[in-house]
């Protein structure tokens, strides 16, 4: 990890400078210890919370186009069909506190439960919106089958490295399922192909070989690390990032990228970043293709499985010496607030009620975006902070469930689906012929197969800038599912499965889950800015303090604030 980054001067002459922005008298007299509570808040119990929930075998229903598609949307939730956090909320009474605590954790997806098992030895709780802890890391359960409602997978990591050690530690290892690439396909004109340059000239073999021998140079020789780990890591990403990841690709092979690779790149890069190869800093793009070479780590449920072992091992923890608990799901943040004694945070329980607490520090882990309506007069407090904040660009995307009433017998672990030659390879050709990018099988890693059931992974990046506007309202779910059917249709024939095998088709939106890096983001401070505490007192571990997708960016994240914390 990064050599700790030195604390920011505060602007101005010191707290007195931004007086207006800080608490009032009355707020700094709370700190201490908090008042009796009236009423002891509510949420829902820890049992509820698990990341994985189990469905029913037969649920509701709205057939289009001859498929059966669950009849609302499944992750984000755009309540009056709005997007949230895009407006401050009313600040709330803080004549009083209702508790305090050492460490508040605002945010219960990879990063917020990793900060939480970093800091288990210290007294925090850790706050969700949603029901459920995990984030865009929470799944489902059909018949036994565990499937994703978002991330899927992480990378094979060094043995001995500080993630090997917390994956042996939280026992990933014992339930894992190792893809070491002969698992990856391609589709294309409704085949299964591995070839990806037939019919290839001479010259574009060529460049076929120089482009596999890059991607071993930088597996192999020099991993553009990110975060950076020495010097010349840096250097490496910093003069990767000069130029867009098509542009690399491109003077690496030398002549024309081989048509039908160049379209298995492009899949990729939507999939894996929500955006295409020309948008792309070079720097990303080669961390996540070099990484792939060493192989996935895959869990039942995908990613939502990493979710469920942080969290059995922070549901043994229990509640606090006050009797209150640490997992609060469907508690949301919504105000934050600075005292020279610490922080303070309001949040808003299932049923509405408003709650104030107190801690000494606190942990963001969410969207970057959502900062400046959760912070009153950031620009003013930290202006640094701010501007960096509005240099983060997120994606959204959709995956879609299809949950089978037979095993799918075809090998294969991810299939990347170039279908045709009019592939889009734009953002503004992707919004005309919205393309699902990759099935997995979402069963992979399920040690003990179900004889009747199976569940495909099917994964639909939204690439153009307006795409999150979209999947806000109700309707859209009609619209997507409409798009979907015959993809979903072709995709099944393909692997040998009937439209009759069809139990349900479920869909997840996910409005922000996806950072993304252009060229230039790693050139300057932009990263160190998104990384550094504010006041010291909040810290920020998230995967956009790195614009990069990655659960692995969340989980160092995390151990990084863990160390640094006073």
């Amino acid at each position: 990890m990064p050599s700790r980054i030195p604390r920011r001067s505060f602007l101005g002459a010191g707290l007195a400078a931004v007086g207006g922005l800080l608490a009032s008298g009355s707020f700094s007299k709370a700190w201490g210890m908090p008042p009796p509570l009236s009423r002891r808040p509510l949420w829902i119990p820890n049992s509820a919370t698990k990341p994985i929930l189990a469905i029913a075998r037969n649920g509701p229903a709205m057939v289009v186009d001859g498929l059966p598609f669950h009849p609302s949307w499944l992750g984000d939730s755009f309540s009056g069909n709005s997007i949230p956090f895009h407006a401050p909320e009313s600040p709330p009474e803080w004549s009083a506190l209702d508790e305090h605590v050492d460490v508040a954790i605002i945010g219960g997806g990879l990063s917020g439960l990793a900060c939480a098992h970093n800091l288990r030895d210290r007294d925090w709780v850790l706050f969700d919106l949603r029901d459920r802890f995990g984030g865009n890391a929470m799944g489902e359960s059909w018949e036994r089958v565990p499937y994703s409602l978002g991330s899927a997978y992480f990378m094979v990591t060094d043995e001995g490295s500080e993630l090997d050690r917390l994956y042996s530690s939280i026992g990933v290892y014992t339930e894992a399922r190792i893809d070491e690439g002969t698992g990856f396909r391609v589709e294309y004109d409704n085949q299964l192909v591995d070839d990806l340059c037939r019919g290839c000239t001479a010259e574009e073999l060529a460049a076929l070989a120089r482009y596999r021998d890059a991607v071993t140079h930088y597996a192999e020789v020099e991993y553009p690390e990110i975060p950076w780990t020495d010097d010349a890591s840096r250097a490496l990403v910093r003069a990767l990032d000069t130029m867009t990841f098509h542009e690399s690709i491109a003077g690496v092979c030398k002549s024309p990228v081989p048509a039908l690779l160049a379209k298995a790149i492009q899949a990729y890069c939507y999939s894996s970043f929500g955006v295409g190869w020309d948008e792309l800093s070079a720097a990303a793009g080669w961390n996540f293709v070099a990484a792939e070479e060493y192989g996935r780590i895959v869990l039942p449920g995908g990613n939502a499985g990493l979710a469920t072992l942080f969290w059995n091992d922070l549901s043994r923890v229990g509640s606090r010496s006050s009797g209150q608990d640490r997992l609060r799901a469907g508690c949301t943040a919504t105000t934050i607030r600075f005292d020279p004694q610490g922080v303070a945070i309001a949040w808003r329980g299932p049923g509405g009620e408003t709650h104030t607490l107190g801690a000494n520090h606190a942990v963001y882990t969410g969207s970057k975006h959502i900062l400046q309506h959760m912070i009153p007069g950031l620009n003013a407090l930290d202006p640094v902070k701010y501007e960096a904040t509005q240099r983060v660009h997120s994606v959204p995307y959709v995956v879609v469930n299809v949950l089978l009433t037979r095993r799918v017998h075809e090998e294969f672990y991810d299939i990347f689906s170039i279908h045709d030659d009019s592939f889009p390879m734009n953002d503004e050709a992707f919004e005309m012929d919205r393309r699902i990018t990759d099935a997995l099988d979402g069963a992979f890693a399920v040690a003990t197969p179900h004889a009747h059931a199976d569940v495909l992974t099917l994964y639909w990046p939204l690439p153009w800038h307006t795409a999150r506007f979209t999947i806000i309202n109700e309707d859209s779910l009609h619209n997507y599912a409409t798009i979907a059917a015959p993809q979903i249709r072709r995709l099944l024939a393909l692997v040998g499965v009937g439209e009759s095998d069809v139990a349900s088709i479920r869909m997840a939106r996910w409005g922000h889950a996806m950072p993304w890096a252009p060229p230039g983001a790693y050139s300057g401070d932009l990263c160190s800015d998104l990384r550094a505490p504010l006041m010291n007192r909040l810290w920020f571990a998230n995967q956009d303090n790195w614009l990069l997708p990655a659960v692995e960016t969340c989980l160092t994240e995390a151990a990084w604030v863990a160390k640094h914390l006073p």
